[in-house]
């Protein structure tokens, strides 16, 4: 890879397409990096080799690896087979979200998952949204925090930050060696419905592409180091329905997007 800053094609942009063939649509439309969304029920081997093939013949950099969702009553091992995934991939991160309700469960859990990753060059990340139990940046500060395992970190998405009541502002303090990466969108500044169902058809249907909406994105990119990598998390139902089957007409809308953004922000 050169030292250009990475930008990332989300695995959830094109979730309904195999692993490698996501891949392999990023690098023609002007990605450098990819998301790679893994189903540890259908993934296997033979699914390792094909998404090894794909990152070797595009050089695409795989910058996430999603998603780990720790739940209550599982086992503390319930989720080391996506971990070792990660890690045989080569995956910068690997992205976490909670719905255990105790926190300090939590804390374990992500301790355990941080373990078993620090054999790789590959962190953790922990995102906060409000339809799970880490519902605030702060939260997610506090498990990272207080865990301190140097796998650990935090994911940021541009949407969630404003849906849980944050701003470019509370990005100033954070360390940056908590925060590998970042994820964009932009969306409408008012959510109709704020019901459970609201905020999930939110997040996976009505995300815009930056430029579109009314988040305050150029103040979360002035906030960041101007190489932090970036992960266009554009999961939407219109975008979805203009690039029926077709994931590199698909990555093609949204890195377009994203680079008349970049320029206009620097304009």
């Amino acid at each position: 890879m050169s030292d250009a800053r990475l930008i990332s094609l989300a695995a959830g942009v094109v979730q309904e397409f195999p692993a490698e063939d996501a891949v392999r649509a990023a690098a023609p439309a002007g990605f450098n990096a990819a998301g790679i969304w893994c189903d540890t029920q259908t993934w296997n081997a033979a699914t390792t080799r094909r998404v090894e093939e794909a990152l070797a013949e595009t050089g695409i950099c795989p910058l996430d690896l999603e998603v780990v969702w720790l739940k209550p009553g599982e086992a503390p091992t319930a989720h080391d087979q996506m971990i070792d995934i990660g890690l045989e991939l080569g995956v910068r991160n690997i992205l976490c979200v909670s719905s255990e309700p105790e926190m300090t469960r939590t804390k374990k859990r992500f301790e355990h998952i941080c373990r078993r990753a620090e054999s790789g060059n590959t962190r953790i990340v922990l995102e906060f949204l409000a339809i799970t139990e880490i519902r605030s940046l702060q939260q997610a500060l506090e498990v990272v925090q207080d865990v301190a395992h140097p796998a650990g970190g935090i994911l940021v998405d541009s949407l969630h930050l404003h849906r849980t009541g944050g701003s470019a502002d509370d990005l100033g303090d954070i360390d940056p060696r908590l925060m590998p990466y970042i994820q964009l969108c932009d969306a409408s500044a008012v959510l109709g419905d704020s019901s459970p169902e609201g905020l999930i058809e939110d997040a996976l249907y009505l995300r815009q592409l930056p430029g579109e909406g009314d988040l305050a994105l150029h103040d979360i990119l002035d906030k960041l180091d101007p190489q932090l990598p970036l992960s266009l998390e554009i999961r939407s139902r219109e975008l979805m329905q203009r690039s029926v089957g077709d994931p590199n007409a698909r990555a093609r809308i949204v890195f377009l997007a994203m680079q008349h953004f970049l320029r206009s922000s620097i304009a």
